[in-house]
């Protein structure tokens, strides 16, 4: 069977990180899988030299609304559909689950999916840019078989909008590779070395994209309001982005110098969360951040904004702590609290180390669409 995935940008994000793990984990036996993706970022290698997957690679797939590249690009994958004839359309994440479903409309695909990695829009923008969003995805979800959802919380406000009825949505978890996360034995002293630490304090940790959906200046606000008080922990944010300039001048007004370190975009999230004691979370708004499933699988506690579908992972005060967005001052109040009380730290790591279990897996997920796509067709 003929499926093309189309995701918009090949960047280190949770979108792309899932549909990649997907597509590659997906029976070659069953499937004849193809990727439609931009011609930029980090992942781009790694998508196109996956076995047994032919990518293609559109310039004018790009996130910025433009409407010449949009249009150019709805023409380019149209043309890729009609030439390959695929059964299944499945798209990810919202300018390519608007532009891709809308080709595969017109290229009569029979069956049309589109997995919710966090809806287009939130309460952060301004109405009319919120309205207009909202009515792309009205417009785009009946010729949709299926919207496909990775927490209760985005088919909650589906619906709440009106985007589609209940019957369309389907709720698929996201999955890690697990035998990836389980079977991590690093030497934690070398890779803190690598990293820039050299004692044996305690770590703070942030695994997040640098833009202003994840806003990273919480995370740095927080991270003084704990140094202030205990000077001798260690702060890593892993990741980059559009607000890594602001972000360093926020630490510059700060006394973090020489406690905090930006590691940049890492391959090596599992080695990394060995040496992490507590991970923080400062989103303003989620589908289902895989950087908190992939904390809780190594017995990390989480300290998380009430954003998206973190409720749906995290248990307040026992495997974390949630916040709400914005606030930076409860965020550093609840990593205190943890890092003065052993006991509390040792307690929520067996709690959260319990919490994630194999419904989680990468191999669950797939299962799961395995059999959305049967059913379907």
């Amino acid at each position: 069977m003929r499926i093309c995935h189309v995701i918009t940008k090949p960047e280190l994000g949770g979108a792309q990180l899932s549909t990649l793990n997907l597509i590659s984990i997906l029976p070659k036996d069953k499937y004849q899988v193809s990727i439609v993706t931009s011609s930029a970022g980090l992942l781009k290698q790694k998508f196109k030299s996956l076995e047994n997957v032919t990518a293609y690679f559109s310039p004018f797939l790009t996130r910025p609304v433009n409407p010449i590249a949009d249009i150019l690009a709805l023409i380019h994958i149209f043309f890729i559909y009609r030439c390959n004839g695929f059964k299944i359309i499945h798209t990810h994440s919202s300018k390519a689950g608007i532009i891709g479903r809308w080709a595969a409309l017109f290229a009569r695909a029979p069956v049309i999916l589109h997995t919710v990695h966090g809806w287009s829009f939130n309460d952060y923008q301004w109405f009319l840019v919120k309205r207009f969003y909202i009515f792309l995805e009205r417009i785009t979800a009946p010729f949709t078989t299926k919207i496909i959802c990775v927490s209760k919380k985005d088919i909650e406000t589906g619906l709440k909008y009106k985007i589609a009825p209940v019957g369309k949505f389907v709720l698929v978890k996201y999955g890690i590779p697990f035998y990836q996360f389980k079977n991590s034995n690093c030497n934690k002293a070398d890779k803190k070395r690598e990293l820039g630490i050299n004692n044996n304090d305690p770590v703070i940790g942030m695994i997040s994209c640098l833009k202003p959906q994840k806003s990273p200046l919480d995370y740095i606000k927080a991270c003084a309001g704990v140094h202030n008080k205990i000077p001798s922990i260690n702060f890593l944010l892993i990741g980059d982005g559009v607000l890594k300039k602001r972000c360093k001048s926020e630490l510059n007004k700060s006394s973090l110098n020489g406690r905090f370190i930006f590691t940049g975009w890492r391959r090596d999230i599992s080695d990394i969360l060995n040496i992490i004691d507590i991970v923080v979370l400062t989103s303003k708004w989620e589908g289902l951040p895989i950087a908190i499933i992939e904390a809780l699988s190594k017995g990390k506690p989480v300290v998380a904004t009430d954003a998206g579908g973190v409720r749906e992972v995290i248990k307040d005060g026992v495997t974390g702590y949630i916040t709400r967005p914005g606030q930076y001052r409860d965020i550093a109040d609840r990593l205190l609290s943890i890092l003065k009380n052993k006991d509390s730290l040792l307690r929520m790591s067996q709690e959260a180390a319990k919490s994630i279990d194999d419904s989680f897996d990468i191999k669950a997920m797939a299962h799961n669409i395995d059999n959305l796509y049967r059913s379907l067709t």
